[in-house]
């Protein structure tokens, strides 16, 4: 009788495990592709964007991460944990920047280094820092 009731335990065990295992397979596929930069809010403040300067995101392989922060490239790598998200530190480039592409990227790093939460909603995906004071909200590019 014992030994039966740790049998059903174990497999419910096992059923929560799988369950979660496969919710973020599911969270790390919605992830992948390539996002656009629409919306950043750093300490509550809205920031207008040129939207010629391209700030992007994409998600790849192995929890890579990797886009455009508005004039360098940089790349890091990123952790799943239900709907949060953690960065390793990030990893760029250092190229010379017109000064609205270096106030835009400054903005960029400054929000995301603060994240640590992630909905994706329709076409939408945003990052927080739970307080909705330090936000990036992104397109999908197709």
């Amino acid at each position: 009788m014992i030994l039966a009731n740790y049998k059903k335990l174990a497999r419910f065990f096992t059923a929560v495990l799988l369950i979660g295992i496969s919710s973020l397979i599911v969270n790390a596929s919605q992830l992948k592709g390539e996002w656009k930069l629409v919306e950043a809010k750093l300490d509550g403040e809205k920031v207008v964007y040129s939207g010629e300067i391209k700030t992007t995101l994409e998600f790849g392989k192995g929890r890579k991460m990797f886009g455009n922060s508005g004039c360098n490239r940089y790349t890091t790598t990123y952790r799943l944990k239900a709907k949060r998200i953690s960065f390793e530190p990030f990893i760029s480039t250092k190229m010379a920047c017109r000064e609205e592409e270096g106030k835009q990227e400054g903005v960029f790093f400054s929000v995301i280094e603060r994240v640590d939460r992630y909905r994706i909603k329709g076409k939408f995906l945003t990052l927080s820092d739970g307080s909705e004071e330090n936000v990036l909200r992104f397109v999908r590019k197709i």
